[in-house]
């Protein structure tokens, strides 16, 4: 081990640890190798939404202004409407 390399405890379930001792033992490695790649991976990752993208979005129109507590589904097809009609007509 490095002398940048610092020893933490974790807890994680015992069925993922069956699985991480069985990908060390297929890869000839240990967990201690398993876990970092891991962990190297996920934080290397771009941070992407549930649609796969980065999440670069732009607000256009708030329906919590509407109501917090939720919008039927009819209100949002109309502010849709009114913004499509108005992208059409070039505002």
């Amino acid at each position: 081990m490095s002398n940048t390399s610092q020893t933490v405890n974790i807890t994680i379930p015992k069925e993922l640890l069956k699985q991480v001792d069985a990908l060390a033992k297929r890869d000839y490695t240990s967990r201690s190798d398993v876990i970092r790649q891991a962990l190297l991976q996920r934080i290397r990752r771009p941070i992407t939404d549930e649609w796969g993208d980065e999440g670069n979005w732009e607000t256009l129109a708030d329906f919590r202004e509407i109501n917090p507590e939720g919008v039927p589904a009819e209100e949002v097809l109309e502010v849709l409407k009114k913004m499509t009609k108005a992208s059409k007509n070039g505002r």
